[in-house]
């Protein structure tokens, strides 16, 4: 995506970005962060912010975007109203309200080498960096997290499992994404108030976790910490088409220290007959739901997989594209894709009305979207790894797919692996 202009001290220094953050805890922070070697948007000081519980609100984010589209806007959307939305009915209430995006003056871009660029404003981009540079860098320390731990015993959990097993025997659904709330509590030592924790806990995390779809965003709730690899949608603007691409993710095996064992890890993902058969089922799925929104003709997807190495785990993902029929809308496209059918199960409409009766409670920001909104088009993330950060620790879910043959106590073990980014060091 385009970026305009250079800006600021030149090169990003996390330790001085992490320091702004925990000494200044700048209103409406939002920092889209690829990691080492990619891309990240870093802004604050909002000049808009549109807030709601109705899918309704993105015909204004779209029609502002549009109307002037060199300032940037970053936004979320939880799981719940995507899934009231699906449903027909009002979301469940949760910290954080169902829809925020926020329209700021300017932001600054960090491409792969280091150089800093403004999108809107340069101005303001210059004078973000300015404070950027001006902040003490945040000094190391120990890893700021206790112990994560599951709210739900491991015998409720197996038994959820199977209650989904039986849906599915029933042929309600072929696949349920079914998850688990963890917290865990701020470590003792650290620092006392909530910027400074949290700036040290995404230091800490994208350092030894990188994710090409991380994010860091200031609520009223406390602090989105995302660590998320899936990118729900990407939209391309262009003069013959506006192209669009998903890449889901179904299939995981947990990483070994082991060179020899990890790679056997990562072919036996590969080789998995399971695996692959859910990894299809959702790639399906999702090109049905960009089919609503696509010109005829135009869906594609990769003829295989490929396999997504992360510091913990391994994933299985495809890339799915297709040409955006005109006249399409945040809207449309929320309605053909939210949320995502790699974190509900298939068929979508039928899983989602399980997984509310199965989880009983709210996702929130858990498997809803992240969006940027640019000059040159849109990315939304699929929050996963992801948790809400307050006074009391970190709030997160996590799960699997499951599926006829799934094993219960393996779906468990599942969710545990994908925390083990917020656990402290072995």
């Amino acid at each position: 995506m385009s970026s305009t202009g250079a800006a600021g001290p030149g090169h990003l220094d996390v330790a001085a970005v992490l320091g702004w953050i925990a000494h200044r805890a700048p209103a409406g922070l939002a920092w889209l962060d690829g990691g080492a070697g990619a891309r990240g948007l870093l802004a604050a000081e909002p000049d808009l912010e549109l807030t709601g519980d109705d899918l309704g609100l993105l015909d204004e984010v779209h029609a502002r975007w549009r109307a002037d589209p060199a300032r940037p806007w970053v936004g979320w959307l939880t799981y719940d109203l995507g899934a009231a939305a699906l449903l027909g009915g009002t979301p469940r209430p949760g910290p954080l309200p169902g829809l925020c995006f926020r329209r700021y003056p300017g932001a600054s871009w960090i491409d792969p080498s280091g150089l800093l660029r403004s999108v809107g404003d340069p101005g303001v981009a210059r004078a973000l960096w300015e404070a950027v540079a001006a902040a003490p860098p945040l000094a190391g320390g120990p890893w700021p997290l206790g112990p994560v731990r599951a709210r739900l015993p491991e015998a409720e959990y197996r038994a959820r499992v199977a209650r989904a097993q039986e849906h599915i025997a029933a042929g309600e659904t072929y696949q349920v994404n079914l998850s688990q709330a963890f917290d865990a509590p701020w470590a003792p030592g650290g620092p006392a108030d909530l910027p400074a924790r949290v700036a040290a806990l995404y230091g800490r995390l994208r350092a030894a976790a990188p994710a090409s779809m991380g994010a860091l965003l200031a609520t009223d709730a406390g602090f989105v910490v995302s660590n998320s690899p899936e990118t729900l949608l990407s939209v391309e603007l262009g003069r013959d088409g506006d192209r669009a691409r998903t890449w889901p993710i179904k299939g995981t095996r947990p990483r070994s220290p082991d060179p020899q064992a990890d790679a056997r890890a990562r072919a036996e993902l590969l080789a998995s007959a399971k695996d692959r058969a859910e990894h299809v089922m959702i790639v399906d799925l999702l090109r049905n739901d960009l089919g609503a929104v696509a010109r005829a003709g135009s869906v594609r997807a990769a003829s295989r997989p490929s396999v997504m190495s992360l510091p913990t785990v391994h994933h299985m993902v495809t890339e799915v594209d297709c040409v955006l029929r005109p006249g399409w809308t945040l809207r449309t496209l929320a309605e053909a894709l939210f949320p995502g059918g790699s974190i509900t199960g298939a068929p979508k409409r039928r899983t989602v009305e399980i997984i509310d009766a199965l989880e009983g409670a709210a996702r929130g920001i858990y498997c809803g979207a992240i969006v940027l909104l640019e000059p040159a088009g849109m990315r939304w993330s699929i929050p996963i790894r992801t948790g809400l950060a307050d006074a009391a620790g970190l709030h997160l879910r996590a799960g699997g797919g499951v599926v006829i043959d799934s094993d219960p106590e393996q779906e468990r073990v599942e969710t545990v692996v994908k925390t083990l980014a917020f656990a402290p060091p072995a």
